[in-house]
């Protein structure tokens, strides 16, 4: 009887105790969970750091870091990727992004955004425009996915619907309007509208005073704008401005 009961006793008592256990299993793994954040976070702070320091080769061995560490982080692969890109190592930037962009993935319109970027960087310009039109898809109020698009479009020779393209983008444009409205300029010259080209990059120079690339850009189309016309060309130019739709 006495053996019965110590039995009985013994089951009861571990009984109790395998709950306790699983308790103590879950705390732990909620703690390394949490341990594991906090240190990605960090180190997505000190990237960001980094980056504002302009220390660009520490932020980005920061964000490899952080992106080894979650992989399946879209936000964290498309800053890590940004980053790629603006050392000029664009196959890995794209090979980052990839998994996210293509074969069905659900990416937003930054992760589209990005990708497009680094194939108009690689002179993959078609690409770029399929994504950059899958980014306003996914995100219609984003003046950087019209901006690209506009990039990629130009870029093949789609002169009219790139300016559609910028324009619409400078519409929605959030921050220094300074690179699409350079790129507006360029558009402009390209189709032969020298004066407007101008204007245009002359407001890009207005917001942005220290972007050399624009300065240059007004030098290049002002001297465009003063060119003698070519002795035997019997072709009409373009008026230097686009001509205004007149209702009536």
């Amino acid at each position: 009887m006495k053996t019965k009961y110590r039995l009985a006793l013994l089951l009861v008592s571990t009984a109790l105790v395998l709950p306790l256990a699983a308790c103590q299993t879950t705390s732990e793994q909620a703690s390394k969970q949490d341990r594991s954040e906090r240190i990605g976070a960090a180190l997505e702070q000190a990237a960001n750091d980094a980056t504002n320091a302009g220390n660009t080769e520490e932020s980005l061995a920061l964000l490899e870091r952080s992106y080894k560490r979650d992989s399946s982080n879209m936000a964290l692969a498309t800053k890590y990727a940004h980053a790629l890109r603006m050392a000029d190592r664009l196959t890995r930037a794209a090979l980052v992004l990839s998994p996210f962009v293509n074969d069905g993935g659900d990416a937003n319109a930054a992760a589209h955004i990005e990708y497009a970027a680094t194939m108009a960087a690689m002179g993959t310009y078609a690409e770029a425009e399929t994504h950059a039109r899958q980014a306003v898809l996914t995100e219609p109020e984003n003046g950087q996915a019209y901006h690209i698009l506009g990039i990629a479009l130009d870029a093949q020779g789609y002169h009219p619907q790139a300016e559609t393209a910028f324009r619409k983008g400078l519409e929605l444009w959030q921050g220094d309007p300074g690179p699409i409205l350079n790129n507006l300029g360029l558009n402009l010259a390209t189709q032969g509208f020298i004066d407007e080209a101008l204007d245009t990059l002359r407001k890009a120079a207005d917001v942005s005073p220290n972007r050399q690339e624009i300065e240059r850009n007004l030098r290049i189309v002002g001297a465009l704008q003063v060119q003698p016309p070519k002795t035997g060309m019997r072709l009409i130019p373009k008026p230097p401005r686009k001509p205004e739709n007149k209702e009536g």
